[in-house]
């Protein structure tokens, strides 16, 4: 196969240190070393392995001609992706963490699958989903403010999680439609 595995994504940030400090605090990447582009962003890694680019919204020539298209101020969300996901460990740690960075999150647990998993927004109001594999968890640990529990086995279209006081208008208006309701982007 001559795909082997996913090298990186490349957020292209309304503020490139809010995001920079978003993927070091909250999720505990590392900065790497980064060739000089000729524009300004990052390189995040987890563990040895280089996942996550940033680069500023900022109008930039040599940016715009590097990644061969015109990055207009003011995007956000993920497009066309619907999330990035991430093989994460130690739950409570990342939880505190997250918890610690006051980011809203959602968690979803399958104990027959032995899968864990919490969902986020970095501030560009992409959705970060992490895979705990091997993890059952005792779901108690994970209630309480800015924290959504996602129950598999329910109606989604009856799901109502997203009027919590926690949440903007704007995240109540879209997750009303969704299937898995998020929370509101944190103000970082």
């Amino acid at each position: 196969m001559p795909v082997t595995s996913l090298n990186h994504y490349l957020i292209v940030s309304r503020n490139l240190e809010r995001s920079k400090k978003f993927y070091e605090q909250v999720l505990g990447m590392e900065l790497a070393d980064r060739p000089d582009f000729g524009f300004p962003g990052y390189w995040l890694k987890a563990g040895d392995a280089i996942c996550v680019h940033l680069a500023s919204q900022n109008p930039n020539k040599v940016r715009d001609q590097y990644l061969l298209k015109k990055h207009p101020k003011g995007t956000n969300g993920s497009g066309s992706v619907d999330h990035i996901a991430f093989l994460a460990q130690d739950p409570e740690a990342v939880r505190d963490r997250i918890k610690k960075n006051k980011v809203d999150m959602q968690v979803r647990s399958f104990p027959d699958a032995k899968l864990f998993q919490i969902f986020l927004r970095d501030p560009d109001d992409v959705t970060i989903e992490l895979n705990f594999l091997g993890e059952v968890v005792d779901l108690s640990k994970f209630q309480g403010k800015g924290t959504i529990t996602l129950d598999r086995k329910a109606d989604f279209r009856k799901v109502r999680e997203c009027a919590a006081p926690s949440f903007s208008a704007t995240a109540r208006s879209s997750c009303a439609a969704s299937p898995i309701p998020l929370p509101a982007r944190a103000k970082w």
